[in-house]
């Protein structure tokens, strides 16, 4: 078809697995959420606040109340938030929060980033006492790391 068309179809391509992913990933906090709080944005301030995460990367209205609806029923996922605590390299304590259906892939996961990058997993309860000091919880934006599946 021409050098221009397959140059078009790449990046719309792209677009989308980009979308497709980010999706995913609300789907997942929008199941979270109503597990939490119930299906009800009136009641449930996480849902409310997963949902304008929604609108502002342009979810379709249909997909958000297709997610509220799939993580109401019986048959939704259940997912367990785990904190996994480690030290990357130079001794620098590091606090992951893991969203996950399945821990014992996550903590593979984890444990292979941080073996990859020069750091090692520590036990549960080694690095918390650091990251409760009065500095710590006035910090509102925690850098995000998507592990791959």
């Amino acid at each position: 078809m021409g050098r221009i068309f397959e140059v078009r179809k790449h990046t719309m391509f792209a677009r989308w697995n980009r979308m497709a992913k980010q999706f995913a990933r609300i789907g997942k906090d929008i199941t979270i959420a109503v597990r939490q709080g119930g299906p009800e944005p009136a009641n449930n301030p996480a849902l409310r606040r997963v949902i304008q995460n929604a609108r502002s990367i342009n979810m379709p209205k249909d997909k958000v109340e297709a997610a509220i609806r799939r993580a109401s029923g019986q048959e939704a996922a259940d997912y367990q938030e785990i904190f996994y605590e480690g030290y990357a390299p130079h001794g620098v304590a590091v606090l992951v929060e893991t969203a996950t259906d399945n821990p014992t892939r996550t903590v593979a996961s984890v444990r292979n980033i941080f073996n990859k990058f020069g750091g090692n997993l520590a036990s549960n309860g080694s690095v918390r006492p650091y990251s409760c000091t009065p500095r710590m919880r006035r910090a509102r934006s925690i850098p995000a790391v998507m592990l791959p599946h």
